[in-house]
């Protein structure tokens, strides 16, 4: 598939609601908005309230991901405020399946995040549970990180899971997803592809377009598809 998530964060904050007039109009299929509380990584990202208002303007399909220590204290408010997918990391909870109960029991799909160190195996009890992977290209938390070179072999793996325990999940890559590594990254058998600074916030908004559709080019290109 050929589905680009466009990293809210990325863009301007004085103005995120043309920012996602914008990326609409270009063709992006979600928005992908990470919160991060400053624990679990050392950055501060973006709070529920702007989620809520971003939510308001906009119809889009949202993924929340959260790289927080408590996430499911947040599933509900959440849910709330319309975002389609809840995303958590597989290292910040205690209870994997029971938080992937709650946020269903929330009204959202669940998705598990995956830092490029932990194992797929962690999967293997919830993968029928779950709608969406997220696994990080690079360590979470900052910008500017070099993509880690095998997790090339970890999007392939995953996909053997996939199509063995729940063809239905979605794939997603997060970490300087661009077009040196979106190739790479769809032959092994990603499904979305998170895109910032490396991808689309380039410039001024008008050129979200043609990167959005250089992007979808590079995966249908690398996957031998002809769009």
């Amino acid at each position: 598939m050929d589905k680009i998530a466009a990293s809210i964060m990325c863009g301007n904050a004085l103005e995120y609601g043309d920012e996602l007039d914008a990326l609409k109009a270009a063709g992006v299929d979600m928005i992908h908005f990470d919160v991060m509380d400053g624990e679990f990584v050392n950055n501060i990202g973006m709070g529920l309230y702007m989620l809520e208002g971003m939510k308001k303007h906009s119809d889009m399909i949202f993924d929340v991901h959260l790289m927080v220590v408590e996430p499911d204290v947040y599933y509900e408010r959440i849910a709330e405020a319309g975002a389609e997918y809840i995303c958590i990391h597989a290292e910040a909870v205690k209870h994997l399946h029971r938080s992937i109960l709650r946020i269903k029991k929330a009204g959202a799909k669940a998705g598990v995040v995956l830092n490029p160190s932990t194992n797929l195996n962690v999967l293997k009890e919830v993968i029928k549970e779950i709608d969406l992977v997220c696994l990080m290209t690079v360590n979470p938390g900052g910008s500017g990180e070099k993509f880690i070179q095998n997790q090339y072999k970890k999007i392939a793996d995953l996909k053997e899971m996939k199509e063995k325990y729940n063809p239905d999940l979605l794939i997603e890559v997060d970490g300087n997803i661009g077009p040196e590594t979106i190739p790479g990254c769809a032959k092994a058998g990603a499904d979305v592809y998170v895109c910032g600074t490396s991808a689309i916030f380039k410039g001024d908004r008008d050129l979200y377009k043609p990167l959005t559709k250089e992007m979808k080019d590079i995966i249908h290109k690398a996957v031998g598809e002809d769009k």
